[in-house]
């Protein structure tokens, strides 16, 4: 019994190609503050072929954060928090990354949202996604800096091989 699950599982394993990973895409700098504590940056991720085949695609996009607190009093301890969100432009999602700020002490986050949906490769693939930073609304007054990188890596589904001229990337809309 036990056997005949493991072989069912084998069975019903999609092949995938080998991940292909995008260029490190860098978002433009940007800061959020007690006053407008959010901020939202779009991105694109595609994936192309130069002989596209009928097969669909799926991955993952990686973006990563370093936000620095600079506290409106220097002499002000409070540390407050940052989220890091990442979602399909169409769907909303909950914190991927979250941390506390200290002033003086970069804090890195990183998040990763999958790419999935009815992509086929011959159709082309595209998926906007939003990244989403929020600080707390309510801490003492300050400004932290964010400098931000997305990077996306994508495969072929139901194929070991991967497609001709194969090619992921990210960029802004």
């Amino acid at each position: 019994m036990l056997l005949t699950a493991c072989i069912g599982t084998v069975a019903t394993e999609q092949a995938t190609s080998d991940d292909v990973s995008s260029n490190e895409h860098v978002g433009a700098p940007l800061s959020i503050t007690t006053a407008a504590p959010k901020a939202t940056r779009r991105v694109v991720v595609r994936a192309t072929a130069s002989k596209p085949p009928d097969k669909a695609v799926e991955g993952e996009l990686r973006v990563r954060v370093t936000a620095r607190w600079i506290p409106d009093d220097p002499a002000q301890t409070t540390s407050p928090w940052i989220q890091l969100l990442v979602s399909h432009a169409d769907h909303s999602s909950g914190p991927d990354a979250s941390g506390v700020l200290v002033a003086g002490t970069p804090v890195t986050l990183e998040a990763f949202a999958s790419l999935f949906g009815d992509c086929k490769l011959n159709t082309g693939c595209e998926w906007p996604m939003d990244v989403g930073f929020q600080m707390q609304p309510n801490a003492v007054p300050g400004t932290v800096e964010l400098e931000w990188t997305a990077q996306a890596t994508a495969h072929a589904v139901d194929t070991s091989s991967v497609p001709k001229g194969f090619t992921v990337s990210v960029s802004a809309p």
